[in-house]
């Protein structure tokens, strides 16, 4: 950048001494110009380059903390998922539980082991999507915990809702 700087004054130096030069002098000079003109358009070339490079060097840096912190963050809805369906099978509770239960576990793989996308706006929705699940999963385990007669359907609902948005971050991000 600090190159493409110095030619760009070189050749408002050297533009502005054309008027006052003789027919051959100014001949040499827009020459040169010419020349640096040359030069500058391919140290701009390196310069968007070297941009790009570093704007994707980011965002690799960035889709591979992502990818950590989704992984980090799936075990929640995961383990939330899987409990409960063991919890189904067992008996201790009923089949409706399936229409809150697979849906959390679904998203939680997705989440985990899903592929991250290249852009930064999938990265972004990955990202809301794994805290939505981790959101749901807390929602979820309290609804089965039990808190209370008149809690209960406050926080099934809570879990059914932040599953649903976990599920919307999932689809935005495939699209």
């Amino acid at each position: 950048m600090a190159r493409a700087s110095a030619l760009r004054r070189e050749l408002r130096a050297g533009l502005a001494q054309l008027p006052d030069q003789a027919e051959d002098e100014r001949t040499q000079t827009l020459d040169a110009l010419v020349e640096r003109a040359e030069a500058l358009l391919s140290t701009e070339k390196e310069v968007d380059a070297a941009v790009e490079q570093v704007r994707l060097a980011r965002l690799e840096a960035k889709r591979g903390k992502v990818q950590r912190t989704t992984l980090y963050l799936a075990v929640a809805p995961v383990a939330v998922g899987m409990v409960s369906g063991a919890m189904m099978l067992f008996g201790a509770l009923n089949a409706v539980w399936l229409l809150l239960a697979l849906p959390l576990l679904g998203a939680g793989l997705r989440i985990a082991f899903g592929p991250l996308g290249p852009t930064p706006l999938m990265v972004n929705r990955r990202q809301r999507a794994a805290y939505s699940g981790a959101l749901a999963a807390i929602f979820t385990a309290a609804a089965l915990i039990g808190t209370g007669p008149t809690a209960q359907p406050i926080v099934v609902v809570l879990a059914a809702l932040t599953t649903v948005a976990t599920v919307a971050f999932l689809v935005q991000e495939a699209r």
